[in-house]
């Protein structure tokens, strides 16, 4: 008889966070895979992932490149509510230098992203990243 394996929620999230993080540095368009169809926004508003990533490309495009990308993650945490949805987070710090033409600025901080668990998968509803806003 054979068990039904297990799913190992937190390191989901991690790899999540971190192909993230890893896409942002990159400036890279395989950071859309990690996004759910929606997000939810402070005071219950809720727009759509076109709008996060419109929001992504008119960041990346500031800056020629990222560089010396780094980043820590602090604490992991989810909640199941039943077996196909449950809400998570994983934050830490993060930063990395945005190179434009002859000018650099180091751009630093906490970073949080929050996760829902839709359809067996881990994706982002809410950002809070360095250089990242609304």
């Amino acid at each position: 008889m054979q068990e039904k394996p297990t799913f190992n929620h937190q390191a989901d999230l991690v790899n999540s966070a971190i192909r993230f993080i890893n896409s942002w540095f990159k400036q890279s368009k395989s950071i859309t895979a990690e996004l759910s169809d929606f997000f939810i926004l402070p005071g219950s508003k809720v727009i759509g992932k076109e709008v996060i990533v419109a929001r992504l490309k008119g960041i990346f495009g500031q800056s020629d490149e990222y560089v010396g990308g780094r980043y820590d993650i602090i604490d992991v945490n989810y909640e199941l509510m039943g077996a196909e949805k449950g809400m998570g987070f994983v934050e830490g710090v993060a930063g990395f230098r945005a190179v434009l033409k002859n000018e650099s600025k180091i751009i630093s901080g906490p970073f949080k992203l929050y996760f829902a668990l839709q359809n067996g998968s881990w994706k982002i509803v809410n950002i809070e990243f360095p250089g990242f806003g609304y």
